[in-house]
């Protein structure tokens, strides 16, 4: 049954010439959630090989898109290729964004996930390590008002992960999309509608539930 799970999105997107499966996820949170609205701009993060990309390009969405392996052209989209756990990360994104013009994101979307060991508690995290960086970044470039979705191998360590960063949203929703693989521990984090940034001062400040 799994096996004709796997299938079934692996020639869909073949036919319908889309670059991973991964596509059909972002299609499922688009439509069910309305984390994107078409013709808004878009950081993506973990964006090779490019399934989400296209799916953001097909909704005229104006795409900076950032992930540590290179990533084979896209007509109108701004790639940088960098790894989003290094210091310099949001410096190189915020310089991207004066490059291209951009003040703010309206969604910072992350299908980033570290290689699998199999294990699953390292797997977890390590996914939450990468879930941190994601949100810092987003917390930084995000609109007021905009939503951020981050990838995560669901744990023990996922419900400290949303209250540290649900507190700068207006709300959550946890999902696991249709074309996930029915044995994957990997869910979805939405966060909707930024309210306050997250500054290094209140992200290090003793006092702060981020500390």
């Amino acid at each position: 049954m799994s096996e004709d799970h796997r299938d079934q999105y692996y020639w869909r997107a073949k036919k319908d010439q889309f670059r991973s499966r991964a596509a059909y996820k972002l299609e499922f949170l688009i439509d069910r959630y309305g984390i994107v609205k078409d013709g808004q701009t878009i950081l993506e993060i973990g964006s090779s090989p490019g399934g989400w990309t296209q799916v953001l390009v097909d909704r005229s969405c104006r795409v900076l898109a950032v992930d540590m392996q290179p990533m084979d052209e896209i007509p109108d989209v701004t790639f940088l290729k960098l790894n989003i756990l290094r210091e310099n990360a949001l410096d190189r994104i915020k310089d991207g964004m004066v490059r291209s013009g951009i003040q703010k994101f309206d969604a910072v979307l992350s299908d980033a996930m570290a290689k699998t060991s199999g294990i699953r508690s390292s797997d977890h995290a390590a996914s939450v390590m990468i879930g941190e960086s994601v949100m810092r970044i987003a917390t930084e470039t995000l609109r007021k008002g905009g939503n951020a979705v981050v990838k995560q191998f669901q744990g023990d360590m996922t419900a400290d992960f949303i209250r540290r960063w649900g507190k700068y949203f207006r709300d959550h929703r946890i999902t696991k999309p249709p074309a996930s693989r029915k044995e994957s521990s990997e869910i979805y984090i939405i966060f909707y509608g930024l309210a306050t940034e997250a500054t290094d001062k209140n992200m290090h400040d003793p006092g702060s539930d981020l500390a």
